[in-house]
């Protein structure tokens, strides 16, 4: 199951890095109502980033699944509750930074 998970995560990174558009988010502007107009793939790749991000700050090399998982259902749980606030502070809540 976690090969498939892999694959499947490498594959969506791939697709997105290959598509015929460029668009560079800058992570700090953010908010959580901006997350609605995302694909899935797109969800998935920032998950991913933020997963990343969290991990290199903490010196943790490790890519959890089933972490990125859960701190995504949270993630969409704070968003929803606070569309208004900026993706990073909610993330920050959800991981008790």
């Amino acid at each position: 199951m976690k090969n498939t998970i892999a694959t499947l995560g490498f594959s969506v990174l791939m697709l997105c890095a290959t598509q015929s558009h460029a668009e560079i988010l800058d992570m700090s502007t953010l908010k959580c109502s901006d997350t609605a107009e995302w694909s899935e793939d797109e969800a998935g790749l920032v998950m991913f980033w933020m997963h990343g991000y969290y991990g290199g700050k903490a010196g943790d090399t490790r890519v959890d699944f089933d972490a990125i998982t859960a701190v995504a259902a949270k993630l969409s749980e704070a968003c929803a509750a606070n569309p208004d606030i900026g993706l990073m502070t909610a993330l920050k809540t959800v991981v008790g930074e």
